[in-house]
C-alpha cells in the first residue's frame, strides 16, 4: 500500500475515535445514525460518540465538542516537555491525536469563541510534532545505515506510517497548515487590535 491509501486508513480510523459531547438536546431513544445508534441524550450532559457523528451533530447544531484533556495547553506543555526532556524514545501520545487535534482545529467550532485559546493550542502542537518528526528522521537515518529493531511503540498512526513509508509528507503538511491557521490568526488578532487602538476614547 502506497502513502496516500495508508493514511486515508489512518483518517476513516481516527473517525471511529469516541469523543465527549454536550447535546442540547434530549432524547428518551437512542439515536439511530447509518453506522449504529448512539444515546439517548440528556440536554447539558456529556455523552461518548464516534468523532463522525460529532461533527455531524455538531454540524446540525445538536451538541457542541467537549475538547480533550490532552488537547489542552497545560497538558500538550507537558507532553511537549517530556518529548524534548526523552531525545532516544517517543513519549505516549493519542494514537490519532494528528488527526483528532485537525478535526477540533480546523472542522470543529471548539474555538470559534476563543481564538487566542486556538492560536496558542496550535503553537503547542507543532512543538510537538516537529519534535517527534526530527525523532522518526533520525530514526530513518540510522535505520538506513545501520538496520536494527526500532522501538516504535508510541508512534501515532500517521507517524508510524511515515515511518513505514519512508516519507514525511503527511507531517509536513500537517505542520505547514498549522502555521498558515497559526499566521493568519495573528494577523486577525493584530487587526483587531488595531481597530480597537483608532477608536475615539469615551470620556
Amino acid at each position: 500500500k502506497d502513502t496516500a491509501v495508508l493514511l486515508a486508513e489512518d483518517k476513516f480510523l481516527a473517525l471511529e475515535e469516541e469523543v465527549f459531547i454536550v447535546p442540547n438536546f434530549s432524547s428518551d431513544q437512542p439515536v439511530d445514525c447509518i453506522k449504529g445508534k448512539f444515546g439517548p441524550f440528556r440536554a447539558h450532559v456529556a455523552a461518548k460518540v464516534p468523532l463522525w457523528a460529532a461533527l455531524e451533530m455538531e454540524r446540525l447544531r445538536q451538541c457542541a465538542l467537549d475538547i480533550p484533556v490532552w488537547l489542552h495547553e497545560e497538558e500538550l506543555k507537558r507532553m511537549r516537555d517530556e518529548e524534548k526532556a526523552n531525545p532516544e524514545m517517543f513519549t505516549k501520545v493519542p494514537e490519532h491525536y494528528i488527526e483528532l487535534a485537525y478535526a477540533f482545529l480546523m472542522q470543529s467550532n471548539s474555538y470559534v469563541r476563543d481564538q487566542q485559546k486556538k492560536a496558542k493550542t496550535m503553537l503547542l502542537l507543532r512543538e510537538l510534532v516537529e519534535i517527534r518528526r526530527r525523532k522518526i528522521t533520525d530514526g530513518l537515518k540510522k535505520f538506513d545505515t545501520r538496520p536494527t529493531e526500532m522501538d516504535v511503540s508510541d508512534m501515532s498512526a500517521v507517524e508510524l506510517t511515515c515511518f513505514r513509508t519512508r516519507s514525511l509528507h503527511a507531517l509536513d503538511k500537517f505542520l505547514d497548515l498549522l502555521e498558515c491557521r497559526r499566521l493568519a490568526q495573528n494577523e486577525q488578532t493584530a487587526t483587531m487590535v488595531e481597530e480597537d487602538s483608532s477608536r475615539p476614547q469615551s470620556a
